[in-house]
């Protein structure tokens, strides 16, 4: 297989984006085939893992793919996501306009979803030629107790901010 000039572009983004915070979620559309995630995990367009450099597994960010052996209610699984796969990253606890959306990987459903959707945001934070139309409210993750794990998060999403978009 070989490796895409957008997909090493975006893992180079997500590895800067990474280091630069230490923890970050990363959004994954979790219904394509070529995503290696445990069943119960599988078709969720809006799955939300956290990423930290506190985690005790090493986590590869490839240019073709993101890998770890990460945890899920205590019980270790060796996932593999295709950076085609994955459609945003934002820091859980930052400001949500220091986020990156990938427009070109966000689910068709999502986009379509979105179509007529205003979004207001500081022109400071436009990164695109073209109006953003992400906003951070459609990033969400699979129910829960609302407790994060270690690599799945259930917080509910800030209102006001949006996500800014790289192409």
């Amino acid at each position: 297989m070989s490796v895409s000039f957008s997909d090493a572009a975006k893992a180079k983004e997500l590895r800067d984006y990474f280091g630069r915070f230490g923890r970050i979620y990363i959004v994954v559309d979790a219904t394509r085939d070529d995503v290696i995630l445990p069943d119960n995990l599988k078709g969720d367009l809006a799955l939300r893992l956290v990423l930290s450099m506190r985690m005790p597994q090493q986590i590869h960010i490839r240019d073709d793919r993101l890998e770890s052996d990460f945890s899920f209610g205590g019980q270790i699984f060796p996932c593999r996501i295709p950076m085609h796969t994955i459609w945003g990253a934002y820091q859980p606890e930052g400001e949500l306009e220091q986020g990156l959306i990938w427009e070109e990987s966000i689910p068709e459903i999502i986009k379509s979803m979105m179509q007529g959707i205003e979004v207001d945001l500081p022109e400071a934070n436009i990164q695109s030629h073209k109006p953003v139309s992400a906003p951070i409210s459609l990033i969400k993750g699979g129910g829960g107790n609302g407790r994060p794990s270690p690599t799945a998060n259930t917080t509910p999403p800030r209102k006001g901010s949006h996500l800014r978009v790289v192409k």
